[in-house]
Formats: C-alpha cells, sequence, structure tokens
C-alpha cells in the first residue's frame, strides 16, 4: 500500500498545501491531513471555500487551472504564440505535446484535483456540521461548492477525456483504487452538480461576492456543458431558460469594450470571472504585460510584449461594417485594410489606423512589433490585443483586469447553435444571433439561412465575439475541425495536429508513474 504522501500527490496536494490564508494553516500540523478543527462557524467556513480560487488564479510561473488562457488563441488560426517558454502553450498549438510537456498541458490536471480535493473536503465538513450554520445557508454553500467541481470536472474532462471521478474525501486505500473513469460518467457528475447549484443558488452570489457563482451561471454553464457533448435539445432549453431571465438577472452590456478593460466589472453580463485584486501582492492578472504594446517611450511603464502574432487570416475574417465579407462587400479596400470593419475589431484590438493611441502614446509601426520584430507583411496583420489591458495600469504585470468566464453573449451564441443543431435555423436563433450583432451595431443576419448556412455563420460569430478569450480553441476541439484549422497557417507557424491523438491532451507522466495500473495514458502518447 502507498504511504499517505505518495497517495496525496496522486492527487495533488491535500487543501492545507492549496490553503486559504496563513492563519488558518498555523491552526495545526500541516502534516496530519486533519481540517475539522479549522472550522468552528460560518465565517471560518467561508475562508475554507476562498482558498479553492486559489487554483484559479495561481502565480505567474506556477501556473494555475485557468492560466493565461487566452493563450489558446495562440493554437488557433488566430495567432501564434511568440516564445518556446510560454507556460506549455507552444507545444498544444504545434501538436507536440508529450506527458513531461509541463504548463498547462499538466496544469488542467494538477490543479484540477487540488481545487477538486478541497471543493470535497469543504463539502465533507458542511455535511458533518458547521456550528451556527443554517441549513439554507449550508445548502447556498454547497450550491457555490458544486459549481465550482462542476467546473473543475468539465475543463478537465474537456482536454483528458476520462479523468478519475472524485466526489467525498477518501481514505488512502480507496484513494489506491481509482482509475479513470468514462468521459461519460464525469459529464453526468457535472451536470448533476450544476443542477444542484442552479436550484440552490440565488441570482445575487452569495453574500453579494462578485466572482461568486449565480444561479445563471450555473445554469449556463450547465447548457455550455450539454452543448459541448452534443446535447443540443437540452442546451438549447437550459440557455433558453437563462435566456428567459434577461432583462434582469442578465442582459448584454452596452458597452463591450468595458466587459475586458476593468471598467466594468459588475456587467450583467459577466456571469463568472476570475478576481484580480492587482494590488502588488501578487493577487492581480498579469495579461496585460503580454498582451499590450511594446516599445512605447521611455517611462511608459504601462507596455507590454505584444506576445501574439495576430493572423491576416483573422483579420479578413472580421465583416465589414455593413454585414458582408470582404470578397463581397463594395467597402472594402485592401490599401485601407483596418477600415470599415465589425466595431469588435477596434474594439478588441489597436491597429495601424490613424490617430490610435495606448496609453497617451500614437501608436507607430515599430509598436505593432512582435517579440521585437516587424509582423510578416503578407501573412501576419499589425494588431495588438486591448482586451484584458487598462490604459493607465503602471503595474503591467499585476493589473486588477477580472479574467471573464463566462458571460451572456455566449449564452445566446451556444442557444443559437444548439437549436439551429435541434431544429434548424428558426426565429430564437435570428434573435440570439441579432442580439450579439445589435449590440456592436452590426446589421441582422439575412433571412432565409439554411441549417448548414446558418451553422458556419454563428461559428464566425463565435470567432470575433470571443476572440482572445480562450474560446476558439475549445470550438475547434469540438467541432471536430482542428486537425484542418490549425494547422492551416503555415507561413506565420509551421503546425501538426494528429486526429489520432491531438484531440485530447496527454496525461501527465507523474500521474500515470503514481498508478500505472489505474491511470491510463491516452492514445498515442
Amino acid at each position: 500500500m502507498k504511504d499517505l504522501k505518495n497517495i496525496l500527490k496522486v492527487f495533488f496536494i491535500s487543501f492545507l498545501i492549496l490553503g486559504c490564508n496563513d492563519e488558518l494553516l498555523e491552526k495545526t500540523d500541516p502534516g496530519s491531513g486533519s481540517v475539522e478543527a479549522f472550522f468552528n462557524n460560518e465565517d471560518e467556513l467561508v475562508l475554507g471555500i476562498n482558498g479553492i480560487y486559489n487554483a484559479f488564479q495561481g502565480s505567474w510561473w506556477g501556473g494555475s487551472l485557468i492560466h493565461i488562457q487566452p493563450h489558446l488563441d495562440g493554437a488557433t488560426d488566430n495567432a501564434a504564440i511568440c516564445c518556446a517558454w510560454e507556460y506549455g502553450f507552444p507545444a498544444v498549438a504545434t501538436g507536440n505535446m508529450s506527458p513531461t510537456s509541463g504548463g498547462i498541458v499538466a496544469w488542467k490536471w494538477t490543479f484540477g484535483f487540488q481545487a477538486v480535493t478541497r471543493v470535497n473536503q469543504m463539502l465533507g465538513l458542511i455535511d458533518d456540521g458547521i456550528p451556527g450554520l443554517e441549513e439554507a445557508n449550508a445548502n447556498k454553500w454547497r450550491g457555490e461548492l458544486r459549481f465550482l467541481r462542476g467546473f473543475i470536472y468539465n475543463e478537465m474532462a474537456t482536454v483528458y477525456g476520462d479523468v478519475p471521478l472524485i466526489t467525498k474525501v477518501l481514505t488512502p486505500e480507496e484513494a489506491s483504487n481509482v482509475g479513470r473513469a468514462p468521459k461519460n460518467e464525469v459529464i453526468n457528475a457535472i451536470l448533476a452538480d450544476l443542477t444542484f447549484a442552479a436550484d440552490n443558488l440565488e441570482t445575487t452570489p452569495n453574500r453579494g461576492d462578485i466572482g461568486r457563482p449565480t444561479k445563471q451561471a450555473a445554469m449556463a454553464l450547465k447548457g455550455k456543458v450539454q452543448l459541448y457533448n452534443d446535447m443540443f435539445a437540452d442546451a438549447a432549453t437550459t440557455l433558453g431558460q437563462v435566456i428567459a431571465m434577461e432583462g434582469g438577472a442578465v442582459n448584454l452590456d452596452s458597452d463591450y469594450e468595458s466587459l475586458f478593460n476593468g471598467s466594468n466589472e459588475g456587467s450583467p453580463e459577466i456571469l463568472f470571472s476570475i478576481q484580480a485584486l492587482g494590488d502588488g501582492n501578487g493577487e492581480g492578472s498579469f495579461f496585460q504585460v503580454h498582451y499590450a504594446p511594446p516599445n512605447l517611450p521611455s517611462g511608459n511603464t504601462a507596455g507590454g510584449w505584444n506576445s501574439m502574432h495576430y493572423t491576416r487570416n483573422l483579420l479578413d475574417d472580421y465583416y465589414m461594417s455593413d454585414g458582408m465579407s470582404i470578397s463581397e462587400s463594395p467597402l472594402y479596400d485592401p490599401d485601407n485594410a483596418y477600415a470599415n470593419r465589425d466595431p469588435r475589431l477596434t474594439m478588441s484590438f489597436l491597429t495601424p489606423l490613424p490617430g490610435t493611441t495606448w496609453n497617451g502614446t500614437v501608436l507607430e509601426d515599430d509598436n505593432f512589433f512582435f517579440n521585437g520584430a516587424a509582423p510578416d507583411p503578407v501573412y501576419a496583420a499589425q494588431m495588438i490585443l486591448k482586451k484584458w489591458s487598462s490604459e493607465g495600469t503602471q503595474n503591467n504585470g499585476d493589473t486588477n483586469v477580472d479574467f471573464v468566464l463566462l458571460r451572456y453573449a455566449d449564452v445566446l451564441l451556444m442557444y443559437a447553435e444548439a437549436q439551429n443543431e435541434a431544429v434548424g435555423p428558426d426565429a430564437t436563433v435570428y434573435s440570439a444571433v441579432n442580439k450579439v450583432r445589435a449590440r456592436v451595431g452590426m446589421p441582422d443576419f439575412p433571412v432565409g439561412l439554411s441549417q448548414a448556412e446558418m451553422r458556419e455563420e454563428i461559428r464566425h460569430e463565435r470567432r470575433i465575439e470571443f476572440v482572445m478569450e480562450g474560446t476558439r480553441y475549445y470550438d475547434l476541439i469540438r467541432w471536430r475541425t482542428a486537425e484542418t484549422v490549425i494547422p492551416s497557417i503555415p507561413n506565420i507557424e509551421n503546425r501538426n495536429f494528429d486526429p489520432s491523438k491531438n484531440y485530447l491532451w496527454p496525461v501527465p507522466q507523474s500521474a500515470v508513474d503514481s498508478n500505472p495500473e489505474l491511470i491510463k495514458q491516452n492514445p498515442n502518447y
């Protein structure tokens, strides 16, 4: 039998190592694994729950469950990543993932099971009884915890497929006998967690704390899980229930840009986000330093690295402001390629249009350099990401801009996709997609589209609406188009996508080594 230390390593560290704060860690010997004495009232329980969120944020080089996730766009036809050391994402982009890749390829697993362990411990403590905790509040906290567990397991099942399904605190003997559960069992458990969360959470977050999940977040995530697993009719039903809340608990925000620059983080469009403090204590976001413009004048410390090479393929996929493609619209001028586009182009990116400024500086050609070099004049675009950055921010490696993981625009487009797949492009499909387009002043989709035509328009709309939100990679995987699309930019980056293995990521070798009889590697790794 394995000793306790190795078993904890298999399931990636007890909550004491993930712990929520130093005060709690000082209350008992960390080697004991005992947690019961920590939680004598609801406030202490909340501190324990808060600690779970550390797995979502992590540290710059130490990693997290959701680490620099916009970099996943650099593994698609949207962009290429500058440098080999970018947290394992280049291995995803080039198809060179291996069981020892490390970085994000391993972090989804390691941080995922750290957080699941903590969730299960907190649920067990609630079930055992917290002094003074009323049952109604207990179910709200159970709802939050089960939302988090559902979210985490969805992240893991999406990239690894079959994963160990752990829904309670395990004894050492039980832990040593846990293998990978079939993905369909994991998905069913996720849906059960999210159903419980939706039934027990309110439309305002627990204790009013922005960043905690709500009823509408749980319903939206449930619909997303259903859609991503081809349960189209179920997804349409679930997401339609969220849409029915429009005008109250949820709404599209009139200001698209404000959702991503830290100025509107309480928007009813934002359903779930990672909270960034940006107070210099390492609890902020480090997106701005990766994506903001380089080569700003001396003393302007709000610049960044621009560590992404955005493709001409992406630029060319933005429709013109009349709603037509560049091959159809009379507005398109190849000598002025950035003008008269879907407004989300300049809402999401800085471009070389005259008068474009950042942090008080009028941008020039060298401000669009990618890793110190000018972008390829034919296959790349002169674009720098505006999303996830805030003008005037001085500490660009620790900013207060939250990372939005789920928003209402996604609910609308997911509903449109699910309903189109289930019944075809009915009036509700048009209504959903046209709301998203109207928000930025784009015209409605033309009537009379076939199901296949609407499918392609929705896929196009997702690419534009969620650019650099880490969404497109997962879309290409679930649409099973990754093998064609990901290698489609050879002039920017040589890539391979092997459909016999790359639709799943490899299980970290350390996990396989810990129990090779039960933790089997994914095919062809």
